[in-house]
């Protein structure tokens, strides 16, 4: 990146691959992106992930308010496989109930826009 070369195996170096492009096909010479326009797609995608996560976890503070089972149970899987260890990623992928909650969520989140969706376009 330093030499100005960008790396094509995430975002942000696309975007940038994308500024450095000169825009010849319309037989004017410039650029396909600016830095400005760079920032703005990163900051969108900030933003639109910090919403999507906020929405998510709402809703999984919901499903697990109306469930009080379904809480005792995902606390206790978290208690008997972390105990008071820091939580790593590899535990992560053994928590079942709490996968399952969270699938729980983004589906019924996933379908409540859609039907709001649904009723604003009427």
């Amino acid at each position: 990146m330093r030499e100005g070369e960008s790396t094509k195996d995430d975002l942000l170096g696309l975007l940038l691959e994308s500024s450095m492009r000169e825009t010849g096909t319309s037989g004017q010479s410039g650029m396909a992106m600016t830095i400005e326009d760079v920032i703005e797609e990163c900051k969108l995608f900030y933003f639109a992930g910090m919403e999507t996560t906020s929405v998510l976890l709402t809703w999984t503070i919901v499903v697990l308010g109306m469930h009080p089972e379904w809480q005792d149970r995902a606390r206790e899987e978290v208690l008997s496989l972390f105990g008071k260890n820091k939580p790593d990623l590899e535990g992560f992928s053994r928590l079942k109930t709490v996968s399952a909650l969270s699938q729980t969520a983004r589906s019924l989140c996933r379908t409540l826009l859609i039907w709001v969706d649904h009723l604003m376009c009427r």
